[in-house]
């Protein structure tokens, strides 16, 4: 009884209320233990009781007509659900699922009234709760998925190194933590930072009975808990896992196998974990893209990180530690990368410019030319060392460029003699959009079914090729009944896609945002005697141009800021000006790079 009451002393239900009119309630409250995984109750079901969170932790998710389940809440200790149905028509008004191991307090429906009697005060709160959550609901907004209890599951001793950085970011941001470990080496000695070592001594069946047992006591004091363990038995670690929200499983590519094997064993049999499991490799010095051989029923999100073998754990790079940190706090901050022909090199001023100064991006969205210049960024390599390259390998020879037209020209040789792929293939070689560092949508045009087609899985070439093959200047691809073209088509500026994706924050790079007022040799002011007609591929590319601005001109409303260089005096396929479009992109992010900052300092905060 003692322990009831402690748990109705933190419930909001019971603010203000005497110590006898809480042990009244405390005496009216049933045990029950869901294990993680399971619903509790459903929206839409008859509800005869409500409940109040004794230990773990439950998510609630509403749904309105077809829509997918929306999560609104998370509730862990105290926090209490199911009073709807009581109140109303005794349906219930949304799902709850025990994200880990959960203990709940019944309370009966008939016992609830008397309570609505008995304790006015409680009656008050419950009043003040149920206007709350009708305002949340209202809002419709979603809340962020921040797992309070993560798994860290090391194949190597190297991924140790990514344990403490990870930490020490996520204390940054003002949380608090409690770090279970079976490692052997030092801790880290931060503030708000509890470490223990985990009992060595203690047989598995004890071991896990302590570990879920201090898990629960850390959850009392501390915003989340970290469990660091290295692969071992799957007798052990399968209930060790289960008692977690998120599983991080830290993969060294130099020994993967085996510990695949270890996961997706691990993901067949305990329940749920699937879902739960996410695959961090750690990439050698030499490495670019993660291996390619999942095992079947592994097919699960994956975070990349760079590392070298005698690195010490400050000198793990922060840009994909910053990554992980923010996907457990519930953020992924996503850029959309518009088409626009040569003017795509922009884009590498832009992604230059904002990673020289700290900020980074989660997920890479890209029609056309934005996905080409995306595939270069989700792949690992700097903006500005792929600067120097595409400009080396998209320059005509001197020749070409002394020919009317010749960029043109070029470009579509470029197209028609398959250079586009000859040009990737050494950097990039049979690589798929699943092993690149960042997760890279393409998007393109179906000309059969009318319909756009976004790929995220797959050779990385062909989905780039997709996207850009140009309609007219390239024939289409033909792939599984689809006739593929140009994304510009219906989408330029694909800010959506990242949206869909789990984007939380969208930045947009519109290289079209003005039109150069000039088609052919005629401009706005040329009389109309001396207007000279253009080049059927001059008109094409002109359309092209002309379609692309008014598309993105209608489609900015999953932008949450917008970077707009000045590409109004280059042409649409001249690439031989690489360094002045980087340089429009960069002033172009500078420009908007306080505002930038400020609203993912307060994403973070929310």
């Amino acid at each position: 009884m003692a322990a009831y009451v402690q748990v109705l002393r933190r419930s909001a239900l019971c603010a203000g209320l005497s110590q006898g009119e809480i042990r009244y309630i405390a005496e009216r409250l049933q045990p029950r233990m869901v294990p993680a995984g399971c619903e509790i109750v459903r929206q839409g079901e008859p509800g005869q009781s409500m409940y109040f969170v004794d230990r773990g932790r439950v998510r609630v998710s509403i749904s309105h007509g077809g829509e997918p389940p929306r999560t609104v809440e998370y509730l862990g200790r105290g926090g209490h659900f199911g009073e709807m149905a009581l109140l109303t028509d005794g349906m219930r008004a949304a799902t709850v699922t025990a994200v880990i191991d959960t203990w709940l307090l019944e309370l009966a429906q008939a016992e609830f009234q008397k309570l609505l009697i008995h304790v006015p005060g409680f009656a008050a709160n419950l009043s003040r709760a149920v206007v709350a959550r009708l305002r949340r609901d209202t809002a419709r907004r979603e809340r962020p998925h921040r797992p309070a209890v993560v798994a860290l599951v090391s194949s190597s001793p190297a991924c140790r190194s990514v344990v403490r950085p990870l930490a020490a970011r996520l204390l940054q941001r003002g949380e608090t933590l409690g770090l279970l470990t079976d490692s052997q080496h030092k801790p880290p000695g931060e503030p708000h930072l509890v470490v223990e070592r985990l009992p060595a001594s203690l047989v598995p069946d004890a071991l896990v009975a302590a570990v879920k047992s201090r898990i629960h006591q850390l959850m009392e004091h501390q915003s989340r808990v970290l469990l660091d363990v290295a692969e071992q038995a799957p007798s052990v670690l399968a209930p060790l896992l289960s008692a977690c929200e998120e599983v991080l499983w830290l993969v060294d590519t130099r020994q993967w196998e085996a510990s695949l094997r270890l996961a997706a064993h691990l993901a067949a049999h305990v329940p749920g974990l699937g879902q739960r499991l996410r695959l961090v490799w750690l990439l050698a010095e030499h490495e670019r893209f993660a291996p390619a051989d999942v095992p079947q029923g592994l097919a699960v999100p994956s975070f990349k990180i760079p590392w070298a073998e005698h690195a010490q754990p400050a000198a793990v790079p922060q840009r994909g530690v910053e990554r992980l940190a923010r996907h457990l706090r519930g953020t992924r901050v996503g850029v959309a990368l518009g088409g626009g022909g040569a003017r795509g090199l922009a884009h590498l001023g832009v992604l230059g410019a904002l990673e020289d100064e700290g900020v980074t991006f989660d997920l890479v969205a890209g029609t056309s030319s934005g996905a080409l210049m995306g595939l270069s960024y989700a792949g690992g390599w700097s903006p500005w060392d792929a600067l120097p390259r595409f400009r080396k390998a998209l320059t005509p020879p001197r020749w070409v460029r002394s020919l009317p037209g010749g960029y043109r020209w070029y470009m579509i040789g470029m197209f028609r003699l398959d250079r586009w792929d000859r040009l990737l293939r050494p950097f990039l070689h049979k690589a798929t959009l699943q092993q690149l560092m960042l997760p890279l949508y393409t998007v393109a045009v179906d000309l059969v079914s009318g319909r756009e087609v976004v790929s995220d899985s797959g050779d990385a070439i062909r989905a780039v090729m997709e996207s850009i093959n140009i309609p007219l200047v390239s024939r289409p691809i033909l792939r599984d009944g689809m006739a593929l073209v140009d994304g510009g088509l219906l989408n330029n500026l694909p800010a959506d896609v990242a949206r869909a994706r789990g984007a939380s924050f969208v930045v947009g790079v519109d290289v079209v945002a003005e039109l150069p007022r000039r088609f052919g040799k005629n401009q706005p002011d040329t009389p109309t005697e001396r207007m000279q007609p253009a080049s059927l591929m001059e008109t094409v590319l002109r359309v092209t141009d002309v379609q692309a601005y008014g598309l993105t001109s209608l489609r900015t409303d999953a932008v949450d800021l917008m970077v707009r260089p000045d590409t109004t005096q280059f042409e649409f396929a001249d690439f031989t000006r690489a360094d002045e479009l980087a340089e429009a992109g960069r002033a172009a992010a500078l420009e908007v790079l306080p505002t930038l900052t400020q609203a993912l300092e307060d994403l973070e905060r929310e």
